[in-house]
């Protein structure tokens, strides 16, 4: 004997119900999804700028250092001359070692370290990078506070 299910007007309406809720759940986690991404995606280009900004920052020293080296070579043919008078008289924010000028800038919780190695006076080139990297500092071990000097 068969037996028939049968469906009232009520049964639909509460299927129905369950269906456009699940919808509605579905759309509400999609939007937010959505929101994410869009936010994660102007963090990185924002940081991708900040990037490219101080990558020009620091040719841009490169190209003052430049000219400062340049005005140092035509006073001297010397090299262990020309040192002396390249630390001498460096310009504020770099710094030598030897025949390496080295400079660093700040990028949020990172730094771009940069270096360059001095070449002969005569050369064509005054420079050549060296150094050219991000550095994360290194996490404080237990018990060390970080302070502003």
């Amino acid at each position: 004997m068969k037996r028939k299910i049968a469906l009232g007007p009520g049964a639909a309406s509460l299927i129905l119900i369950v269906v456009i809720l699940s919808l509605c759940m579905l759309s509400m986690l999609m939007l937010i999804s959505s929101r994410n991404d869009g936010s994660l995606a102007a963090r990185g280009t924002e940081m991708i700028t900040k990037v490219y900004d101080i990558f020009d920052k620091s040719e841009h020293r490169l190209a003052k250092l430049d000219a400062y080296l340049m005005r140092c070579q035509q006073e001297t043919q010397d090299m262990d001359t020309y040192l002396k008078l390249v630390e001498e008289n460096l310009p504020e924010g770099f710094t030598m070692e030897g025949d390496t000028i080295t400079w660093t800038d700040p990028l949020d919780k990172r730094i771009l370290t940069c270096s360059v190695r001095l070449l002969p006076p005569g050369e064509t080139e005054r420079a050549v990078w060296v150094v050219h990297t991000f550095e994360e500092p290194a996490p404080l071990g237990t018990g060390e506070e970080e302070f502003d000097e």
